[in-house]
């Protein structure tokens, strides 16, 4: 026998015994999970969970479809000693033409020690759903398996750095003792209330100011400041008894406020009413709603001036609610807290939020001396305001425009097999999984992506937890509302901590709600 030859026979006695050791050394249990879905887009997606540590072979991986080989569009390996292998989860997806019959994948991962046995699952098409003769998981497992978690925070809108820190540092911190509770719980009272005062100093409520004044009427437009006085409260009781049966209908009845924003329509009104105001503000026109209240006596209001503050103020709050939507779904997520561990004063939450939001209004309807004095300058400050006001408008008409795209486009939701992978994977590894529902008309959504998401300490603190990102397009779509109305969430976007079988614990004043 030649050198060649021996050398050629001993390279493969080489790595018939590497193979025979690390076959003999491969755990038993296959730890990969893959999950295809058939898509009414005519796309199938293959799902594959990859455990922390863990590698899949790029060029092991492949696809059959009817007994064919199927090229699927794979997202780039990276680099793995001298192979080419997947480090975290990621999906394949094949665009179809015929509906397929079955669906072979083959695979084979490692880790830095051992490699585990190849796999071969089938699975087959049979009428609209997809089954596994394998045992891959179905879609409506899901909820079974979340039940085994229990949720220990749970938070909404924007949060910075530190204050998303603490709300994850907050979630895994024992049980807060009762009387600490109270406590807190008259610490939540006070913080809303000063949150409903923040509200006017908002940038899409602060530029309505001089508007809503005007509305009231101000000093010695309302005759004297005691009756200025009285149309202010008038005018702060219709923002806060709005507030208050908002809170009401959404406690009781879990509605969704935060899904507003999702409709086209919503988006375009609020545009349009923006639009109607920037130009008032520009004197295009004029908008006196005083030839609707009558002539009465200096001292002394018609009862329409008082129906017509009462109907403005609850206007105002309901439009001043769309802008700052985070903050509102962050009192609603507190008082559904508060509600369902049996204090009912989270009912009253929203009221108070109402409360704070009014109660400048009657001192600004009675123009009292420390308001600033009429002048040249207010014209100024009215156009300054005229054109945010234009801006917001602009702001709310792309969102109506991106919504009506959205609505045309297909969306397949596979989100209940994406928690079902994240859920089974952080009950192996025993850890708590994150939760993140988003949507790609959510502005904070956006924000969080480009700021705190992006912090190293954040970054470096969520390694801790099973992440998985769950998109809510469209908040009334059966399956998104199933998971919605599940995880308690009335808007977006909003974080859920779950809490492994191992080490759940119920929620309690840890809850998070955001940031006021």
């Amino acid at each position: 026998m030649s050198a060649g030859a021996d050398a050629a026979a001993t390279n493969v006695m080489k790595h018939l015994l590497a193979a025979l050791f690390l076959v003999s050394a491969a755990p038993a249990d296959n730890p990969f999970r893959v999950t295809p879905q058939l898509g009414s887009d005519s796309t199938l997606r293959v799902a594959f969970v990859v455990p922390l540590g863990l590698h899949l072979y790029a060029d092991k991986l492949e696809f059959e479809i009817d007994g064919h080989p199927t090229p699927f569009t794979l997202p780039a390996p990276v680099e793995w000693g001298d192979k080419r292998a997947y480090g975290q989860d990621f999906t394949a997806t094949y665009q179809f033409t015929t509906r397929p019959a079955t669906l072979i994948v083959r695979y084979q991962g490692c880790d830095n020690a051992s490699c585990y046995f190849p796999q071969t699952e089938t699975f087959t098409f049979d009428g609209p759903a997809l089954a596994a003769d394998a045992g891959a998981p179905a879609a409506g497992d899901w909820r079974a398996t979340a039940d085994k978690f229990s949720v220990s925070a749970r938070g909404s809108g924007y949060l910075n750095e530190r204050a998303f820190l603490t709300f994850l540092t907050q979630s895994e911190a024992a049980p807060i003792p009762a009387a600490t509770a109270h406590w807190g719980v008259l610490v939540t009272v006070g913080l809303v209330v000063l949150g409903g005062i923040g509200l006017n100093l908002t940038p899409c409520v602060l530029p309505l100011i001089p508007i809503n004044l005007a509305i009231i009427g101000a000093g010695t437009q309302a005759g004297s400041k005691r009756c200025g006085f009285a149309l202010g409260g008038t005018y702060a009781a219709g923002m806060a008894v709005a507030y208050g049966v908002l809170g009401a209908v959404v406690v009781l009845t879990g509605s969704k406020f935060g899904t507003l924003n999702s409709s086209p329509w919503f988006n375009l009104a609020i545009a349009a009413i923006f639009i109607v105001l920037a130009l008032a503000m520009f004197d295009v026109f004029t908008i006196d709603l005083s030839r609707f209240q009558g002539r009465a006596p200096a001292n002394t209001a018609p009862k329409s001036k008082y129906v017509m503050a009462y109907t403005m103020g609850s206007v105002a709050a309901l439009l001043a609610g769309a802008c700052v939507a985070p903050v509102v779904i962050s009192v609603l997520l507190q008082a559904s807290a508060l509600y369902n561990r049996g204090l009912v004063i989270g009912l009253v939450l929203p009221l108070l939020l109402g409360v704070g939001m009014g109660l400048p209004w009657p001192f600004a309807g009675a123009g009292l001396s420390f308001l600033p004095k009429p002048g040249v300058w207010m014209t100024r400050v009215k156009y300054a305001f005229g054109i945010m006001i234009a801006l917001f408008s602009l702001y709310y008409a792309t969102l109506a425009g991106r919504a009506f795209i959205a609505a045309r486009q297909t969306v397949t939701n596979d989100a209940p097999q994406q928690l079902l992978a994240a859920l089974q994977q952080a009950e192996r590894e025993g850890k708590p999984v994150f939760v993140d529902f988003w949507a790609s008309w959510c502005k904070n959504c956006s924000a969080m992506e480009h700021t705190t998401f992006r912090a190293p300490a954040v970054q470096h603190q969520l390694g801790n937890y099973i992440q998985i990102k769950l998109q809510a397009e469209r908040p009334n779509d059966p399956a998104t509302k199933e998971l919605l109305d599940y995880f308690g969430a009335l808007g977006l976007p909003t974080y859920v901590v779950l809490a492994p079988p191992a080490v759940s614990k119920p929620l309690t004043q840890l809850e998070q709600s955001g940031k006021l």
